[in-house]
């Protein structure tokens, strides 16, 4: 992670962790909810407090030793209980935080559309715990779910919209990577980039380094670095790093 960026997840952690032990305290005091469909498994004056403070402790771990996979372990626990004990709606928050979290940060860079599936099927089954309020209400959740998910959609759209503006037409227009859509996997390596030239790409694109920065860590010449993105910006049919960064920051790279 890059440092700003540490700092911000470190921000929510902390924001997460004095939920968390807030929602801790209430579980102790009130007396579990009798009329969920967690009470079949196990008392719930149990299960609520102690979920939640495995929560604030996962929370606390993620403040330490900034973590996204933690994060969404997190929403997703607290989705599935949330729902459970007829908070459906934060749940389903819950549920759409961990999702966007997974695809903006990119934190399965490898087969990640099983992985929401996966994850969607969950929260699905999970809206199932609210028949026990009975099926109008558990109609009401799926309802709101499914206008979350098309909600956040609508939204992506507009953004890809509006800031498709800012990219200029010689990369939009670039056809130098056929059959691959944006936001797909792009393996470097496909496209006849060496390794060397990959890992430079990669720490350019990911790391955000410099041609001094990527020299120094992989103890080379700057002028090694400089010949090797030559080499790169004939092969994506670009002519600068500005125009490389535009083009590649579309797709999630692999070496």
């Amino acid at each position: 992670m890059k440092k700003n960026s540490v700092k911000a997840e470190r921000v929510v952690s902390i924001a997460g962790f004095v939920f968390l032990v807030i929602a801790a305290i209430a579980g102790f005091a009130f007396d579990g909810d009798k009329s969920s469909f967690l009470e079949y498994l196990a008392p719930t004056e149990i299960i609520i407090p102690y979920t939640h403070v495995f929560c604030a402790a996962l929370a606390f771990v993620s403040i330490l030793f900034p973590n996204y996979f933690i994060m969404v372990a997190i929403f997703m626990i607290e989705s599935i209980l949330t729902i459970f004990t007829h908070y459906d709606m934060l749940g389903i928050f819950f549920f759409y935080a961990a999702i966007i979290l997974l695809l903006v940060k990119e934190i399965f860079t490898r087969k990640h559309t099983p992985i929401i599936v996966t994850l969607f099927i969950i929260h699905y089954l999970s809206l199932l715990g609210t028949l026990t309020r009975g099926w109008k209400y558990t109609a009401i959740s799926y309802g709101y779910s499914v206008f979350c998910m098309v909600f956040y959609i609508w939204i992506y759209k507009i953004l890809r919209r509006k800031f498709s503006c800012y990219i200029p037409s010689n990369i939009s227009e670039n056809n130098s990577i056929p059959g691959i859509r944006k936001g797909d996997h792009l393996k470097l390596s496909e496209y006849g980039l060496t390794e060397t030239q990959a890992q430079f790409v990669l720490a350019n694109i990911h790391e955000n380094l410099s041609f001094k920065d990527i020299s120094s860590k992989f103890y080379v010449s700057i002028s090694v670095v400089k010949h090797e993105f030559v080499k790169v910006y004939k092969i994506f049919s670009v002519d600068n790093l500005f125009e490389l960064r535009m083009l590649l920051l579309q797709y999630q790279l692999e070496a």
